[in-house]
């Protein structure tokens, strides 16, 4: 079975049948059918992108701010 962590978004297989138990018992767990491994692969590298976009975004501001003069 495959569990979703609703916190933070990963999915899990579990295969011990006392931990599915208490999986479906947590409000923070909830039961999904099995991921398409190509989905989750493409969904990865989408987000990773978008992390290296908003680094490369984020140092082009502080390099800005650094080269601004100080306002006094």
């Amino acid at each position: 079975m495959w569990f979703l962590n609703q916190e933070t978004g990963c999915v899990w297989e579990v295969t011990d049948q006392e931990l599915m138990l208490r999986l479906q018992a947590n409000d923070h767990y909830e039961q999904v059918n099995e991921p398409n491994l190509d989905e989750t692969k493409q969904e990865a590298a989408q987000t990773k992108a978008q992390i290296v976009r908003n680094i490369k975004r984020t140092e082009k501001v502080q390099v800005k701010e650094e080269q601004e003069p100080a306002h006094e």
